[in-house]
């Protein structure tokens, strides 16, 4: 990822700060519909999918069968189906795994990726935007106040309404730097198969009432009688960014490199915070305790809770 000027990471990060700002994600839009619909997602995902209302939106995620995250997605409601919102990234795993799992259920599994748009919009003008009918305007989410949902034949049409709004387009660079400040994890750079729901911190995500979905058991089983063994972080780094893939040890430790203790999986340099990031600490590392890159002497990270910048 190239590095944003300061007069663009100026301008972007102060619009989405103080006042409203915007930028498309690339997404993956998968409809579920049929008779059958509520029932499949109620097994498929970790949120409840019953009593979703037309227009409501929910998180959830899918998992393996041994507690590993399969997808995250956002659920939403509409009269015939439910509408998942994914990553990009997830576009083609999630639609060949929903349809391998639908059998012979009365449920249809259709790909609208490419019919519709996704806006996140940053600021506090976000919510009081008047948007236009067939937009959905869906609920916060880490960084972005809200975020516009619509068919692509009206992006022309929200985009003009953004620009008589003043909003600022965000560029790549100050958009990662704001995820990184809200803590926001991000599928297949911060999280992926091999992590466990719990590691990541997915409080919205996962219903603690429900049950017979799939990896239900490993998910209740670890929150009755264990815990995980890493939690997700972020990171102040003091003598300047740490690479992204750094591993971190304790400064203590007699061999250099052999514990691992910690992980950068993203950072960027804050024009508020200055160098952050995000990643993974083990249990036994707390708040305020200091960890060391096990490539370059000298670069520090001081293990922060999701809720400091």
């Amino acid at each position: 990822m190239s590095a944003p000027s300061s007069t663009s990471v100026s301008a972007g990060y102060t619009a989405a700060r103080q006042q409203l700002a915007h930028r498309d994600r690339g997404s993956a839009v998968l409809d579920v519909g049929g008779e059958d619909r509520v029932a499949f997602l109620q097994g498929q995902l970790t949120q409840e999918m019953r009593g979703l209302a037309p227009g409501e939106t929910r998180d959830a995620a899918g998992l393996t069968p041994k507690g590993k995250l399969l997808f995250v997605a956002r659920a939403v409601g509409l009269a015939d189906r439910i509408r998942l919102v994914l990553p990009a990234v997830l576009r083609a795993p999630v639609f060949e795994h929903l349809r391998k799992y639908v059998l012979g259920s009365r449920v249809t599994v259709e790909d609208r990726s490419e019919e519709l748009f996704r806006i996140g919009l940053y600021g506090p003008a976000a919510a009081s935007l008047d948007v236009p009918a067939g937009v959905f305007l869906l609920p916060a989410e880490g960084e972005f106040s809200a975020e516009l949902l619509g068919p692509a034949a009206m992006r022309a049409e929200v985009g003009r309404l953004l620009e008589e709004a003043g909003s600022e387009e965000v560029a790549e660079g100050t958009a990662e730097i704001l995820r990184i400040e809200a803590g926001r994890p991000r599928f297949g750079t911060d999280m992926d198969s091999t992590n466990l729901p719990d590691e990541v911190g997915l409080p919205r995500a996962i219903s603690t009432t429900k049950g017979c979905y799939v990896g239900q058991e490993v998910v209740a089983r670890l929150r009755t009688y264990g815990r995980v063994n890493r939690r997700f972080v972020r990171f102040r780094f003091p003598e300047g960014r740490i690479d992204p893939g750094t591993p971190l040890r304790r400064p203590e430790e007699e061999t250099p490199g052999k514990i691992e203790a910690g992980r950068v999986t993203s950072s960027a340099v804050s024009p508020e915070a200055g160098p952050i990031g995000l990643g993974y600490a083990f249990r036994e590392i707390l708040d305020g305790d200091r960890l060391v890159s096990t490539v370059a002497s000298g670069d520090i990270a001081i293990v922060s809770d999701l809720a400091s910048v």
